[in-house]
């Protein structure tokens, strides 16, 4: 077993190397990564990384349930299960009127009548028809930002202390999404 592992190993190893000494294999991983990065750069978020949002409401919604819509907010695209409602998932009240997301929506978010409690309640998902008949605010968002690629996501950069520092100085290290 081990003699399999290691010749595993000592392939997956001469593989890479070969793959590396070549000049024009470098330039192709470097259009590769430029490419990914000039793409990245067109969409003002980090992917890869975990994104903070921060967003206001034309009203308090922070306890009814959202759900995700298409870009027509005809057709619910993300719901949640009832058994994935916990308390950690409302938004966390932020200075002046802004909230910190703690539930993944998104600039097409809706909301439902239903809260946090009765909503975890339910034995099942509701049907779709049904939900969209419990949709109370489908334009809930005044203002939207997502964290930069330069803004830390996580530790001591997302306590109350830091994000209220950050709507303080004008939102910095965010970017304003359109709605």
């Amino acid at each position: 077993m081990k003699k399999s592992i290691m010749t595993i190993i000592a392939i997956a190893t001469i593989a890479a190397m070969s793959a590396c000494q070549s000049s024009k294999e470098t330039n192709k991983t470097e259009t590769v990564e430029t490419t990914v990065t000039e793409t990245m750069n067109e969409q003002p978020i980090a992917l890869a990384m975990p994104r903070v949002i921060i967003y206001k409401t034309t009203g308090d919604f922070s306890n009814l349930v959202p759900l995700s819509m298409d870009d027509s907010k005809t057709q619910i695209i993300s719901l949640p299960d009832p058994a994935d409602i916990k308390e950690n998932k409302r938004p966390t009240q932020l200075a002046n009127g802004y909230l910190l997301d703690n539930f993944g929506i998104g600039k097409n978010v809706v909301y439902t009548d239903y809260t946090y409690e009765q909503y975890a309640a339910l034995e099942s998902v509701p049907e779709l028809e049904v939900l969209m008949q419990h949709i109370v605010e489908r334009n809930p968002l005044v203002e939207y930002y997502a964290s930069g690629a330069e803004y830390p996501r996580t530790g001591e950069a997302r306590t109350i202390e830091a994000l209220n520092e950050v709507i303080a100085n004008g939102m910095e290290g965010f970017v304003k999404l359109n709605l």
